[in-house]
């Protein structure tokens, strides 16, 4: 912290002062001693045998070096607590600046000792309240996204099954054939609202803080195994053929066999549907680190790369139409993605011109659930 000129002025006018103050006792000593001390024979006479044994001027020196040195002590600690005045001053002003509302703003001086450490918590106390507050902002954004596309996407069956119900209800079908047709519309919309309703609310199960992991020790290779038996036909007769590679031997894990479930269902389920223009579709499970690795690709059609990064977003879609048209939610991946992280594993796309490729990294065993 730099020295203001008046400050300056002020300390050096303290070390005059006890300068003078030392000087003035020296002199008031002399004065003392010479003319009531020196009157008094006994003390006249023990200084008299002082000065025949010892040089008594060879004293001077060290006691005026050591008042000299007890002033400079003392000056310094003042000097040092003018200076923790004048910092903790600012510090206090600029805290003041801060809670009006700038919370970017930081203490512009880090003292020594226990006073800059004080500086620092309160910058992380700061920057702690500032990621709160981010925080809450992004959830409250979050929920009003989540509300608004919930909304946009049970609006648009809602008004298509209301509008073909409509009809057979005012008998505008000519035949009977037109009435199996509205109600056959009127039911494929409905089971779509089904679809997102209940994806909508796994997601937030899921995503809850609250949310917790059913946990018990299985085979993953004979869950990966058992899973993707059921896909072996919808995959033939999509033209797809369905190849899982797995290890000989077992591998123990421990998690929640239900969830894990529902991340590989839904990661076949959309190979088989957007990778329907391809040829293949392989499974594999791998040793990684200190985990298991769970691959499944397709030599569909690739994603364009610019939207591989938002594919885990909720509601998200690479195509709105082909969402529709295979009956999609957009919360497919995210959910995914959610169930994952509660077993502190890792979800990642990779899409080229050859293979897209999802996998999913799960550690051997979860510190806490």
């Amino acid at each position: 912290m730099k020295l203001r000129a008046k400050d300056f002025i002020r300390i050096l006018f303290d070390l005059l002062l006890g300068l003078m103050i030392i000087y003035a006792v020296f002199q008031m000593a002399d004065f003392f001693a010479n003319n009531y001390l020196y009157t008094i024979p006994e003390i006249r006479e023990f200084i008299w045998k002082l000065r025949v044994n010892f040089d008594i001027n060879s004293f001077k020196i060290p006691i005026v070096l050591l008042a000299t040195g007890m002033f400079a002590a003392w000056s310094v600690v003042r000097i040092r607590k003018y200076l923790e005045q004048k910092q903790m001053e600012q510090i206090i002003n600029e805290l003041h600046f801060i809670a009006k509302g700038n919370y970017h703003h930081q203490i512009s001086i880090r003292p020594n000792g226990s006073l800059g450490q004080v500086v620092d918590s309160i910058h992380a106390l700061v920057k702690s309240a500032l990621d709160a507050m981010e925080e809450e902002r992004r959830l409250e954004q979050s929920k009003d996204e989540l509300i608004t596309n919930v909304s946009h996407d049970l609006r648009t069956p809602l008004t298509s099954i209301i509008g073909y119900l409509g009809l057979i209800e005012q008998n505008k079908h000519k035949d009977e054939e037109k009435f199996k047709h509205y109600a056959h519309i009127a039911y494929e919309k409905a089971k779509q609202m089904n679809v997102l309703v209940n994806d909508l609310f796994e997601y937030t199960k899921v995503r809850n803080r609250g949310a917790y992991l059913k946990r018990t020790q299985f085979d993953l290779v004979e869950l990966v195994e058992q899973v993707s038996v059921g896909f072996r036909l919808v995959a033939n007769e999509a033209g797809l053929r369905l190849i899982v590679d797995t290890p000989d031997q077992k591998i123990e894990m421990a998690g929640d066999t239900d969830k894990l479930v529902r991340v590989l269902e839904n990661l076949i389920s959309n190979a088989v549907k957007y990778g329907h223009d391809g040829t293949e579709i392989i499974i594999r499970v791998f040793c990684q680190g200190e985990g298991v690795a769970i691959s499944v690709a397709n030599n569909g059609a690739p994603i364009p790369a610019e939207y591989v990064p938002s594919l885990f977003e909720r509601f998200f879609r690479v195509e709105g139409s082909r969402s529709k048209e295979t009956g999609g939610s957009g919360l497919g991946l995210a959910i995914a993605k959610s169930i994952i992280d509660l077993h502190q594993g890792s979800i990642s796309a990779e899409s080229t011109s050859e293979w897209t490729t999802f996998t999913v990294w799960l550690p051997r065993t979860i510190s806490s659930i």
